[in-house]
């Protein structure tokens, strides 16, 4: 009888030795994949998303709380970049990479979309997250990475997207922005301020088929945007304001987020919402209306003078002003058709070309986040990178680049001589005071 006992007690040792073995071989995983991720520059979110888990699934494979299948751990070597035996063998050193994988955040914007995207718009994301790679290359050689916002300071509770709720959460971004109640200005300027890259590329011009932006919570650059050239400047705006909700609310969840014109969720409706109050607010509108002695629109000039104000498209301040009740229906259906842009310009306003036709070949540095540019002028200067490099990376002329390098003085140019001289006076008193 004790003879059972000690052959029961010692195959329990035998047992509870494995498991701890087997506990310390899971660990010992977890703390490679953890590694490996890192190295990678990726978050649990962008590996949950690419392997179609949760964040928390990550987290304990991480922890060694739970051991990843083997067929897991071959997608998770894949997406590291790391064979499979060298991911596994503790007693190996991992490789180092600054490098991320830019095909797994393609995939990822790909499976976003959900096959509801054109070659155009797929060749136009793929453009997109090789210059975010490029970039976020040149801020680490410059060391100007941490500007980055990598995370929203703003979050959304499920059941609080109705009007009240979007309004409200429109006007505390632009209070975070220091906007107050007026016309936005440059949006894409005040993005970068605040650590938000906005990258304009082609990505369709089908309107059925085509992409109008993308959000993209980059691993090394943080929230970044993706805007259609082939799109009115007016649409560009609502674009960069719609992916701005999705960076600002839906990034907890979401790292990515692709636009298509076929879409309609959750998401995109809130997104919609979210833009149309935050680039119009209703109260602003209606102080500019007042400014403007239009106590309710009745003409097709009165609209453009207000869209013109607040610089978006005619199509949205037309629906903003129906939302405000500046606006009736009988009178929308009375000017909708009218021709807002050579209106404009009979009003005497500054028409972009761009407002006339789209053309993507037309966008040089425009295309490019201020920042980018300060930082690529930086880097030629000091000559960490050539002409040339700089002219492959961007799409520019070497011409282009040298430009950069050496800015125009203004000697020689009669406008700028003259603006000198008009303003020497007043240097002078400044001195003086």
């Amino acid at each position: 009888m004790q003879g059972c006992v000690t052959t029961i007690a010692g195959r329990s040792l035998v047992t509870q030795s494995a498991g701890r073995k087997e506990r310390a071989a899971t660990v010992g995983i977890g703390a490679r994949l953890a590694a490996a991720r890192e190295a990678r520059r990726l978050s649990q979110d962008v590996v949950a998303d690419l392997l179609g888990v949760s964040r928390v699934m990550v987290s304990h494979w991480e922890r060694g709380q739970r051991r990843p299948s083997e067929h897991t751990l071959e997608r998770l070597a894949a997406v590291y970049g790391v064979p499979l035996p060298v991911l596994v063998d503790v007693d190996v050193p991992l490789p180092g990479s600054s490098t991320v994988p830019g095909a797994d955040l393609v995939a990822l914007l790909f499976r976003d979309a959900q096959s509801g995207i054109d070659a155009a718009a797929e060749a136009g994301l793929q453009d997109f997250v090789r210059f975010l790679d490029a970039y976020a290359d040149l801020l680490e050689r410059l060391d100007l990475l941490d500007y980055a916002l990598t995370q929203s300071p703003f979050s959304i509770r499920r059941g609080f997207s109705g009007r009240d709720d979007v309004r409200r959460k429109a006007e505390e971004v632009r209070d975070w922005l220091r906007l107050g109640l007026g016309p936005v200005g440059d949006l894409a300027g005040i993005l970068d301020d605040a650590g938000i890259t906005v990258y304009r590329t082609a990505l369709g011009a089908d309107l059925q088929r085509g992409v109008s932006g993308a959000f993209l919570n980059h691993p090394r650059l943080g929230m970044s945007i993706a805007v259609n050239v082939e799109t009115t400047p007016g649409r560009q705006v609502f674009t960069i304001a719609h992916e701005l909700a999705h960076a600002l609310y839906h990034s907890q969840r979401d790292s990515q987020v692709v636009s298509y014109w076929g879409r309609q969720d959750e998401k995109e409706r809130f997104a919609d919402a979210w833009a149309g109050e935050f680039l119009v607010p209703e109260e602003g509108l209606r102080r500019a209306s007042e400014s403007l002695g239009i106590k309710s629109v009745t003409r097709a000039d009165e609209a453009v003078h207000l869209q013109r104000l607040f610089g978006v498209s005619y199509g949205m301040m037309l629906v903003r002003l129906l939302q405000a009740k500046l606006l009736d229906e009988d009178t929308y259906e009375e000017i909708k058709g009218a021709r807002p842009v050579a209106l404009a310009s009979a009003l005497g306003y500054v028409v972009h070309p761009e407002e006339w036709r789209q053309d993507p070949a037309r966008w040089r540095l425009e295309r490019f986040p201020r920042r980018f540019i300060r930082a690529l002028t930086a880097a030629l200067r000091d000559e960490r990178i050539s002409p040339a490099s700089a002219a492959a990376f961007t799409g520019l002329t070497v011409d282009e680049m040298a430009e950069l390098m050496t800015p125009p003085t203004g000697d020689g140019d009669e406008a700028a001589e003259q603006e000198q001289r008009e303003f020497a006076g007043v240097r002078q008193r400044a001195a003086a005071a």
